[in-house]
């Protein structure tokens, strides 16, 4: 079963990590003394409309992106019949205190495979720029506001979860409730900021706005930190295109430790590969994306029919769904491979030059 109502995770063995993470929430949600922020999933969690999810492996993990992928699969056709306030709660087991910063960069990079992994087009009524006021995260063409909670918030407890947690909220439930043509929206807000100023230590986020605003910026709310300091940045969310196109780039790095360092992620691994001499991969794709690392040896890519050679150094940035095959070298081939697009900052990506060979 991937989809849990509350009623489900109470008959839980009460020794299982799940339901220690689920009581650990419904305290935090239903606390008399310290009303919860967020008035609409307090409703949601009272009228059951809620829906929990658990996700065992490692969260930086192909098999976690996969299953969570499939979870909002299950969910998303079905949650209007779940009720107007429900939202998705998935849990991982992930319950370290790593510090904020290092839970951003696994919540952009789960977000990112989670995007690499929809089947369906994107909505045609969301814009693809983040930085447009109206953009909004979408799977299986839904628009869905999305929340992470991590352990490592301390003066933010409204972001604060005793594991790492991610709320997938469809658009159509702030519908005449919270936006520009809302009738009690102002309302609403006020009730939610008086609520925040109490249940957290900092006042509210400055990146906190409303919908459709100009000068709000949906992804900002994604994950806050747990100050007020304002950074700037850019919105760690790419979007994916048929328009992208592999890319290699020239490095120095050419040692297996540091080209290892280079690809790892905050939390979880790489792989190291090595293909004996003329070893052939035939043609296929990978659901995600794939940066691949040459530390020895040559390989040769077939890419859209030319054949691009890759040496030491190369970094080869491979996007989801791209068709190649490779064969390697008469010296055969060491590489570093990793789920995800990791540029090397201090060189200049450029588009993949064939190289007949």
């Amino acid at each position: 079963m991937l989809l849990h109502t509350r009623k489900d995770v109470k008959t839980i063995s009460q020794e299982s990590w799940k339901y220690k993470v689920f009581h650990d929430f419904e305290a935090i949600v239903t606390d008399p003394g310290k009303a919860f922020p967020c008035t609409l999933g307090v409703a949601g969690f009272a009228a059951d409309q809620l829906r929990f999810a658990f996700i065992e492996h490692d969260v930086m993990s192909a098999t976690a992106a996969e299953q969570l992928a499939a979870t909002l699969q299950t969910f998303v056709p079905s949650a209007r019949s779940f009720g107007k306030n429900t939202s998705l709660v998935v849990f991982f087991t992930e319950s370290r205190d790593i510090g904020t910063e290092r839970y951003k960069d696994i919540f952009w990079s789960l977000l990112n495979k989670l995007h690499a992994l929809d089947a369906r087009p994107w909505p045609a009524t969301i814009p693809r720029n983040s930085n447009d006021k109206d953009w909004e995260f979408s799977f299986a063409g839904e628009p869905i506001f999305v929340v992470c909670n991590t352990p490592s918030h301390k003066a933010r407890m409204s972001r604060y979860a005793s594991t790492f947690m991610i709320t997938f909220q469809p658009r159509w439930v702030f519908d005449g409730v919270i936006g520009t043509n809302a009738p009690n929206s102002d309302k609403i807000k006020r009730e939610i900021r008086r609520r925040l100023h109490i249940f957290d230590s900092i006042p509210p986020s400055p990146d906190l706005g409303a919908y459709g605003d100009s000068d709000n910026r949906e992804w900002k709310q994604y994950f806050l930190g747990d100050d007020n300091k304002l950074k700037e940045e850019c919105c760690p969310f790419h979007h994916h295109s048929s328009a992208q196109r592999p890319t290699v780039q020239k490095t120095s790095l050419v040692k297996l430790p540091i080209a290892i360092q280079s690809l790892l992620p905050p939390t979880g691994s790489v792989e190291v590969q090595v293909d004996t001499p003329f070893r052939t991969h035939t043609l296929h794709q990978h659901k995600t994306d794939e940066t691949l690392h040459i530390v020895q040896g040559e390989i040769h890519f077939q890419l859209d029919g030319a054949t691009i050679r890759c040496k030491a150094g190369d970094r080869l940035l491979l996007p989801a769904n791209t068709p190649h095959a490779s064969t390697a070298g008469e010296d055969g081939c060491l590489y570093v491979i990793a789920t995800r697009l990791v540029p090397e900052r201090s060189v200049q990506s450029k588009e993949t030059e064939a190289e007949h060979v």
